[in-house]
């Protein structure tokens, strides 16, 4: 016996069809934005990384302001290296300074910092820069700086040490 009015399809059957049509729907939504997470947190390390970079390459240019200051009465001593690049500082005190007639050439080690990601609070990463101080006395210091390849500082060791206190030998008895 069919009980729909004018002899039509059950009512039932439309309104399951529609629940189904929205299940469908709302698994899809669910794919897409699960996708889009999915591809978003697989770029964020190298988004985070391009932005430590970007800081490292900033600290670079700060290096190479304070250089030329500290360059422009025509000298850069060790007193004013050991200050711009403390054992402490980004650099870890690595240094290589080379010293020619009206130049000198300072080799550091920089690092520089990101956003972290997800568990990581920070991204950090590692850089090599070559400073090229030229001394000019009068004219001031011309200072250049270019990132090298991660081998130039590979063998790079504390320059600016604090010396570490030897015990005394004992007296003998």
């Amino acid at each position: 016996m069919d009980r729909t009015p004018g002899g039509g399809r059950a009512v039932m059957g439309a309104v399951g069809t529609c629940f189904f049509w929205s299940f469908i729907g709302v698994l899809g939504v669910c794919l897409v934005l699960v996708t889009g997470f999915w591809i978003w947190a697989a770029t964020a390390p190298g988004r985070n990384e391009d932005k430590a970079r970007a800081d490292m390459r900033a600290g670079a240019d700060a290096h190479k302001e304070r250089l030329a200051r500290a360059a422009a009465d025509g000298r850069l001593t060790d007193a004013e290296l050991a200050a711009e690049f403390p054992p402490g500082g980004p650099s870890r005190g690595l240094l290589a300074v080379e010293r020619k007639a009206g130049s000198v050439r300072l080799t550091a080690g920089l690092a520089g910092t990101g956003p972290g990601f997800l568990l990581a609070s920070a991204t950090f990463v590692d850089g090599c820069y070559v400073f090229d101080v030229s001394l000019e006395r009068g004219v001031g210091a011309r200072v250049t700086a270019r990132e090298s390849s991660a081998g130039t500082c590979g063998g790079l060791t504390p320059v600016f040490r604090r010396p570490t206190p030897h015990a005394a030998p004992s007296a003998p008895r």
